[in-house]
Formats: C-alpha cells, structure tokens, sequence
C-alpha cells in the first residue's frame, strides 16, 4: 500500500467534508500535527482510520486500496455516519450541563 494514497483518500473526504486539518483533529480527538502527518504519508492508528472511514461512510479497506469491500450490510434504514456521526462525536464531548441546555434550547425552537 501506498502512503501517499492513502494520504490522497484522506484528503478526498476532508474536501468532500469541507474540512480543515484542525477540525478534523477536534472531530477525531488527535493534535493537528498528527493529521499533517498523515497528509504526508504516515499512517494512522487502526482506530483513527475507522474514524475516518465513518466519516465518509465507508470502509477502511478503501482507505488502504482504493477498493470497497463488498457491499456494506447497514441495519438502519439510512446510515447515520456523515454529518449526523461528526454532531454525535461532537455532543459526546460536551459537558452534561451544556448538553442539557442544547437539548432544551433545540426543543423550544423545534416546539416539541
């Protein structure tokens, strides 16, 4: 496997995310250098790479080759990776009391 490929697909999902290399370090809880580290060539952790395939909602076989894995078997009735996945990963790391307060601020505006 190539490095510089692999590189080549990460920076294809932060273009396609509209992402810089900051966000995707908070989003995926590493420092910025790492990311750019990862830009160059070097390669991430197998759960960084999971990460990073969520957020494209795809695999990480594809990250490696460029190749799919077969067909993915998703239970839900749409995959909740994209934008809805980098908002969970978001929300977990805020505090409770930040948390609750959104939770009720998005229920006065939805009027729910």
């Amino acid at each position: 496997m190539e490095s510089n490929l692999l590189a080549k697909r990460i920076r294809e999902i932060m273009r396609k995310k509209n992402m810089t290399q900051q966000q995707l370090s908070t989003l995926l809880g590493i420092s910025q250098p790492a990311v750019s580290l990862y830009l160059q060539g070097r390669m991430p952790p197998a759960d960084v790479l999971y990460q990073i395939a969520q957020l494209d909602n795809t695999n990480v076989e594809w990250l490696l080759t460029g190749q799919e894995m077969g067909t993915p078997v998703v239970k839900e009735k749409t995959a909740v990776y994209g934008d809805q996945y980098v908002l969970l990963k978001l929300w977990d790391r805020l505090p409770s009391s930040i948390q609750k307060d959104l939770l009720n601020l998005m229920r006065h505006v939805l009027e729910i």
